[in-house]
């Protein structure tokens, strides 16, 4: 295991060669090993022998622009928000200009000359009587502005605050709805810790940037341009002398600026992967601990951290340096200022007061740049987040419907599988020319080796995939020409690989028809022969069961999974050995429970022990992709092929031993 320390020269190494594309730090070795990987997903899976990965390059006017249909309907508040900016920025202003009459008037004993702009009456006359009137009147318009400035600061906090929870919640439901849509391929990409992250974290950062793209830099470039518009109409001989130390400036921020972005983007992949690395380490904590692999995923995972913490503290040195050049060159103006400022004084070319108020302006000139170095630096993070959302969003919806798609009033539940060829790549074939009927009401069986595309079948009957070739069909009609929405509403499915959501027993059971009432979940669990273990519990139907179900045993769980079928009541189900998980007793239990729950509808069962589907009504036998036999149970005995070899073997076995670890060579009779 590699070093935070050899990992941290790796990454300086890569990013002193040059491997920028577009705005992103990019590895090459990392990419070919990613080309080089086993496939491992679906027919939209972006590696493998189809290609490198695509690589997405977005630009700032582009990223801006997501930013412009983010604020889409709430341009109105924002508008709100920068007249409030602009108010505190004028507030701001004030103090020097007061500093500026009482050093140049009132302390030299003038009245205060500001009084004439006042109407005619009683109050100009108070003011202009008497120097100390003028200074009791300036005092007044500080604490008038001060309460305002105060004000006008929590109104802008408050309106940022509500514009950002409103625009979080507004982007996550986007982020959450397309990412519901994708590939199944697509997101086993993104992997659950990469969701969360982008879902939760990414939407956070880039919220952010409202902030430092809008808000942030509106009431700085406000302030700037004013203070700029003050200091060149007092004196504009000294403001260019001041002004000779601007392109030092902008050097700094073109050597230092442009190299942020990327790296604040690989951060955040890295913040990523370790968000999926301890998603995958606790989901799968059983078999860490089983291989003994908690020291060594934990040492990675210190790694892997330190590894980030090291590229945090680079990248904040840049950042701090291009600070400290700002920090360095604003001041300096300063000094400038003063000793030519101060040669115009003592030559009575400008007046005292003019010059205080030159040099408090200019120190002031630091704090709106400064705001907008920290604004731009914190905006690198929030492009970054936004790039990887813009990934996400990027990504077309896993079979969006068709032009002129329609629903389906009533299902009957037959299929037609016409000439039907499926790979998970172009250069794959995982079902071949199949040709199958499955006749409304009916009971299919399909078994056969492991890897001979048993799910893949399945997974196609309810169009998580899109045939590559052929057709199929539901009651005469291209599935692909139904709503895909409408079309799962007539699919329940009871996985081998059953998985609860973190809640309560009712809850999961529920899960199969929204707005079940209480009764009808107690009936669904009687018949799944769930109701007996479930009362035993503390809490009932309200027990907690634990993330993914952890607090019951097997067979509980694979209970709980068919009750939330029997509570959906579809038309079509479909079974991936559904009792698998069970001991003889609890599945002699509720066969016939299950055999209730099929009748009158059509069910699709992908079968290991040949003895749970001897009552279908047809059983397809599949291999490498191709049906070699098919008929019902007696059917299948009197050819003496496979299916016979298989059942006879299984039936000499003590138990019920998976079909997938015997020997599904034919038998051979001379």
């Amino acid at each position: 295991m590699k070093p935070s320390r050899l990992r941290f020269k790796e990454f300086l190494a890569r990013v002193r060669q040059g491997h920028l594309r577009g705005d992103r730090l990019v590895d090459p070795d990392a990419v070919q090993r990613e080309f080089q990987r086993p496939f491992a997903g679906g027919p939209r899976h972006g590696r493998g022998a189809s290609g490198p990965p695509h690589e997405f390059k977005y630009s700032r006017k582009y990223l801006f622009n997501e930013y412009a249909l983010l604020l889409h309907g709430y341009y109105w508040a924002v508008g709100i928000l920068l007249l409030v900016v602009l108010g505190s920025s004028l507030i701001t202003l004030l103090p020097p200009f007061i500093l500026k009459v009482c050093i140049d008037d009132i302390f030299v004993g003038k009245p205060l000359s500001l009084a004439r702009l006042l109407p005619v009456g009683s109050l100009q006359s108070w003011i202009v009587a008497s120097p100390k009137h003028g200074l009791l009147a300036l005092v007044l318009i500080l604490v008038a502005a001060e309460i305002m400035g105060v004000a006008l600061s929590w109104l802008r906090v408050l309106a940022v605050q509500k514009l950002n929870y409103k625009l979080a919640a507004n982007l996550r439901q986007r982020l959450h709805a397309h990412l519901s849509k994708l590939s199944l391929a697509q997101l086993a990409d993104y992997r659950t810790g990469g969701i969360i992250s982008r879902i939760m974290s990414d939407t956070d950062q880039i919220i952010g940037g409202i902030q430092n793209s809008i808000v942030t830099p509106a009431g700085a470039v406000v302030r700037m341009v004013l203070i700029l518009i003050i200091l060149i109409s007092t004196n504009w001989k000294l403001f260019a002398v001041a002004a000779v130390l601007i392109p030092p400036l902008i050097l700094v921020h073109l050597l230092i600026f442009r190299r942020l972005r990327p790296l604040w983007r690989n951060i955040q992949d890295d913040r990523s992967m370790l968000s999926s690395r301890v998603s995958d380490m606790y989901a799968g904590i059983r078999v860490v601990r089983s291989f003994r692999r908690s020291a060594t995923e934990l040492a990675e995972f210190g790694a892997r951290q330190h590894t980030m913490v090291r590229k945090q503290y680079y990248t904040s040195i840049l950042g701090r340096l291009l600070a400290t050049g700002w920090a360095v060159f604003v001041p300096a103006i300063g000094i400038v200022i003063l000793w030519y400022g101060g040669l115009l004084v003592l030559s009575h070319q400008l007046k005292v007061g003019d010059l205080v108020m030159f040099e408090t302006y200019s120190i002031m000139l630091l704090g709106p740049i400064t705001q907008m170095i920290d604004s731009m630096q914190a905006m690198q993070q929030n492009l970054g987040s936004l790039d990887r959302v813009c990934d996400v969003l990027s990504q077309p919806p896993d079979m969006p419907d068709k032009p002129g798609a329609v629903g389906v009033a009533t299902v009957r539940g037959r299929f037609d599988l016409s000439h039907v060829t499926f790979g998970y790549r172009d250069d794959q074939k995982v079902l071949d020319d199949l040709n199958l009927e499955i006749p409304a009401g009916s009971t299919l069986a399909i078994v056969g080796p492991s890897g001979s595309g048993k799910t893949t079948l399945v997974n196609l009957i309810a169009r998580f995939y899109d045939v590559r070739a052929g057709a199929i069909l539901l009651d005469g009609r291209d599935i692909r020409d139904i709503r895909l929405a409408e079309f799962r509403k007539a699919f329940a499915m009871v996985m081998q690989d059953v998985f609860l959501f973190d809640g309560t027993i009712g809850e999961n059971i529920a899960f199969g028809r929204r707005g079940a009432t209480h009764d009808q979940i107690v009936q669904a669990a009687r018949l799944a022969n769930a109701e007996e273990f479930i009362l035993a519990m503390d809490a009932g139907y309200e027990s907690q069961i634990g993330e993914r179900g952890n607090k019951l045993s097997g067979g509980q769980k694979q209970r709980i999974s068919i009750a939330r079928a029997i509570l959906a009541d579809p038309p079509i189900l479909i079974m991936d050995e559904a009792t698998s998980s069970l001991d003889s007793a609890s599945e002699r239990a509720i066969q016939s429970a299950l055999d209730q729950l099929m009748k009158h509808r059509t069910t699709v069962v992908i079968a290991h022990r040949l003895s749970t589907v001897v009552g279908a009504d047809a059983i397809a036998v599949l291999v490498d992709g191709r049906i070699v036999e098919y008929g019902n149970h007696r059917t299948l005995l009197a050819q003496n092929g496979m299916y016979h070899a298989m059942f006879t073997q299984q039936s000499h076995q003590s138990g019920d031993t998976l079909s997938d670890e015997l020997n599904w060579t034919p038998v051979v009779r001379s």
